[in-house]
């Protein structure tokens, strides 16, 4: 396989007709499917280790591999003019499994004997001539009685696994110290990594108490993709049927009813001229209109012609002296109370009570304008109680 090349400068041709593995001019070349070639016997041997190609790492089948007769002739041709002959390396030989080659050197690290072409793959490591580096196995093996002197070249060429497992086994020196502050805080990085992930996305994500539902909305509304804005919409939208949708009168509820507890939402009611803000009982008519007041179960504030009312039986006119821009719903079941506050300055309008019974809705009427009515988003707050050093609560509070 290996050609004895005279060890002037290669000829350009040459370097053409060379195999990657042996190094030498090829001799009955083997093409494979990825259109590189190696001697026949270079191939065979590096098949029984490696079903890839030796130069793309590509897996090959060695029976697709076909001979290369041009690149046999050409290889012929020029040992005949060059009058180079090939060198076989002798059978007695132990070679490199990889390269073909004699193996000359001893890595330290790997416990292994080497060919000169394996040089650059071990570069970091201690390299030994086979003579040097045959008494470390030597020491190595110095408990087996039957091993004579001149048994360990030959032992460490075709034992060194055994060699390796063995130095392993029987490590004699102390193992090193790592520098105080060398290792990496994990609990720091990685310990409780969802929450902390969570905890630093609060100002990208935001809470909306209240959403809307959109299988309540007139088909002359419009919703946001999100849920939390509403607009009239230019055309009547098609859109299902259903029991639940407001038609022909103009609202659309909440998406979560509520039966106990405190509750509130802002609502960004802007220069509208026209709209409602409130709660509304479940039961509230959907398919025939009906006036917005507390004895048919709507408990609202209103704007219309520039005149606040509050939606009893009997209209109250608010007397505002800055017009709001956000109005503030404050709904408590247990109390029985549904305040309405100017949710810019917090100043308190008026509170409307009443027993409630069952589930009772946000209520919006936004008018039929292009301006949106919107929701505004919470503001989310972390409490955290530790009971032996563990979170075991995380509120939020709009």
């Amino acid at each position: 396989m290996s050609d004895n090349m005279d060890e002037d400068e290669p000829l350009p041709l040459q370097q053409d007709l060379t195999c990657p593995i042996c190094q030498g001019i090829f001799r009955d070349p083997m093409l494979l499917p990825c259109t590189h070639s190696f001697c026949r016997e270079c191939l065979e041997e590096n098949c029984k280790h490696s079903k890839t190609c030796p130069v793309c790492r590509v897996v090959c089948d060695k029976d697709k591999a076909i001979a290369n007769r041009a690149l046999n002739s050409t290889c012929e041709s020029f040992l005949k003019q060059t009058n180079k002959r090939p060198k076989t390396i002798q059978s007695s030989e132990a070679v490199c499994n990889l390269h073909l080659k004699p193996l000359e050197l001893y890595c330290e690290k790997d416990e292994e004997p080497v060919c000169v072409d394996c040089v650059p793959l071990h570069s970091t490591h201690r390299l030994y001539t086979l003579s040097d580096g045959a008494p470390m196995c030597k020491v190595r093996l110095s408990f087996y009685p039957t091993v004579k002197n001149g048994d360990i070249l030959q032992l460490s060429l075709i034992n060194f696994t055994h060699c390796r497992l063995l130095s392993r086994a029987h490590w004699s020196r102390s193992e090193p110290r790592l520098p105080y502050g060398s290792l990496l805080n994990v609990a720091k990085h990685v310990g409780g990594l969802g929450f902390n992930v969570w905890k630093k996305m609060q100002s990208h994500v935001k809470y909306y108490p209240v959403l809307l539902n959109p299988n309540t909305a007139s088909p002359w509304l419009s919703l946001s993709s999100d849920l939390v804005s509403v607009k009239e919409s230019s055309e009547r939208l098609t859109v299902p049927d259903n029991p639940y949708r407001f038609d022909p009168c103009v609202f659309v509820l909440g998406a979560e009813g509520y039966t106990s507890g405190k509750h509130k939402w802002d609502v960004l009611v802007g220069d509208n001229p026209k709209w409602i803000v409130g709660v509304c009982r479940e039961s509230l008519p959907r398919k025939k209109k009906f006036t917005v007041a507390t004895n048919r179960g709507v408990w609202a504030l209103g704007l219309s012609k520039g005149v606040y009312n509050v939606m009893t039986t009997k209209r109250e006119e608010l007397q505002l002296q800055q017009r709001p821009e956000k109005i503030r719903v404050k709904l408590n079941m247990e109390k029985g109370e549904v305040s309405f506050w100017d949710g810019g300055l917090g100043k308190h309008l008026v509170t409307l009570t009443h027993k409630f019974e069952g589930v009772i809705f946000p209520i919006f009427g936004p008018g039929l304008h292009s301006s949106p009515m919107a929701l505004v988003p919470g503001k989310i707050a972390i409490h955290m109680s530790t009971t032996q050093d563990k979170v075991i609560a995380v509120k939020m509070r709009d």
